[in-house]
């Protein structure tokens, strides 16, 4: 029985509450973060020949103390991981490359890209070069290859000199095994009274047009569906805000003002199961998410993604799905024009390839997977139908006595650990200022010293200098 260790927010047949994601942030910011995590469990899960474990531990937290655990724990540690490769990563990098270095068992990196401009120019990822070279390294000499989200990432490592690295698309598109096809044939039209899922990122570089074409799809599609994501539409829509009272609004809905949060149906899934299973009910899912595009694709739903950076261009060209660039969408963009547009043959043509690419990768890192090795994926997809998961997040205006306690204890979990977090840090620029006065106060002793020395010193060394002279 081997036995793997995941690295993820999450075990995919537990069932988070609104209440428990509120606490323990185990979707990382991001609900798309467990697709592609749940996806790899999938594809590794072979009943009687695996054992599967999931390590929860978020990357900020992780230490070189935990390399005897996990040593311990498993005979393989697998990193499933998106857009890795950017600024606000590289102390995640850092912390993994120390943790790796110190494991004696093999690490195997699925799906990691690089996130940079939609020209694909790797001279922006210069700041990050040194923590990437640290991190690729520690890995490869625990595996035999590194699996990559597509063709650019793939480059970017080749020009920082690594060159076992394989295109292998995130995990997650291959989320209904082998075969999987969209039904999807160009120029269909898109049903009466469509029900349309929308999702956006909510910082983009090119917002007001994004925004603008948000706008443009709920004037559309008023009853339309946004599904937000991350952590924070969650905190927004739990606690709601005073911006519309303060009259502040952001070209994205990141405030309780904006018109996505005050006219459509909103909800924010908390796990990939019940968000895939309610996608299902939907004609037709667009926006920037790359992950609430694929989503869609699993509940076999048609999708259209806005690619507004390479992250999300480079996978929507790799799965071949139907995708435009953000800039290149106008403002007032159809949605019947992007359906009808939504052809699904090349994906469906490039399809059995891709995860085909997918397997061989798994199987040159010493992995045996559930189709060529096991069920198929039987046995998940059994445990998944009889696990009765929460349903996606939304708003309400009904509040118990119980909610309301839940509530308050929570804004004051949350004040206490926002103190504790500001008096920690406090300290420690109180600590650092100490340390600089410290060094000061000694620099001006060996300053003083120093004077006192070459006052000292002068005369004698003239006296000395003269005499010297004089005898000549």
């Amino acid at each position: 029985m081997k036995r793997i260790l995941i690295q993820a927010g999450n075990d995919p047949f537990s069932v988070p509450t609104t209440e428990s994601t509120l606490v323990r942030n185990h979707i990382r910011g991001n609900v798309g973060n467990l697709m592609y995590t749940n996806a790899a469990y999938k594809h590794l899960y072979v009943p009687g020949k695996t054992e599967i474990q999931v390590d929860t531990t978020p990357f900020a937290e992780l230490t070189v103390a935990d390399a005897a655990r996990i040593n311990a724990e498993c005979d393989v540690f697998v990193i499933p991981m998106a857009n890795a490769f950017k600024k606000k990563f590289v102390r995640h990098l850092g912390i993994l490359a120390d943790l790796v270095r110190k494991l004696k068992v093999p690490v195997v990196v699925i799906g990691v890209g690089a996130q940079a401009t939609l020209s694909y120019d790797t001279e922006f990822l210069a700041p990050v070069n040194s923590a990437v070279k640290r991190f690729i390294g520690a890995v490869l000499d625990h595996s035999a290859s590194i699996g990559v989200r597509g063709e650019f990432t793939q480059r970017y490592l080749g020009e920082l000199g690594f060159k076992d690295v394989d295109v292998i698309g995130c995990p997650s598109v291959y989320f209904r095994g082998p075969q999987f096809r969209m039904e999807n044939p160009a120029g269909r039209a898109l049903p009466e009274n469509a029900r349309i899922a929308l999702s956006t990122a909510l910082r983009l570089a090119n917002a007001e047009h994004a925004s603008a074409i948000n706008a443009s799809i709920l004037k559309q599609h008023p009853d339309l569906t946004y599904f937000a994501q991350e952590s924070r539409d969650l905190q927004t829509l739990f606690w709601g805000d005073t911006s519309v009272a303060a009259e502040r609004y952001a070209p994205m809905p990141d405030l309780g003002s904006h018109p996505l949060l005050r006219s459509a149906d909103v909800c924010v899934p908390l796990e990939p199961h019940s968000w895939i299973d309610v996608l299902k009910e939907y004609d037709f899912a667009v926006g920037t998410r790359i992950h609430g595009n694929i989503a869609a694709l699993a509940a076999g739903t048609p999708a259209y993604v806005f690619a507004h950076d390479s992250r999300t261009l480079e996978l929507a060209r790799y799965h071949h799905i139907p995708h435009k660039v953000l800039g290149d969408i106008p403002a007032d963009v159809d949605v019947a024009d992007l359906y009808a547009e939504a052809d699904y043959s090349a994906f469906n043509e490039h399809y059995d390839e891709g995860f085909q690419r997918l397997l061989a990768f798994l199987t040159k890192n010493g992995f045996q997977n559930v189709y060529e090795h096991g069920d198929g994926g039987a046995e998940y997809d059994r445990k998944v139908a009889a696990t009765e998961f929460t349903e996606p997040y939304r708003r309400t205006e009904d509040h118990d006595q119980a909610d309301l306690l839940f509530r308050m204890t929570l804004l004051r979990e949350q004040l206490l650990d926002t103190t504790a977090k500001a008096e920690k840090k406090a300290a420690a620029q109180a600590a650092r200022i100490k340390k600089l006065e410290t060094q000061i106060a000694q620099q001006e002793d060996r300053l003083s010293a120093l004077e006192t020395q070459v006052k000292g010193g002068i005369p004698a060394r003239s006296r000395g200098i003269m005499k010297r002279l004089s005898s000549k």
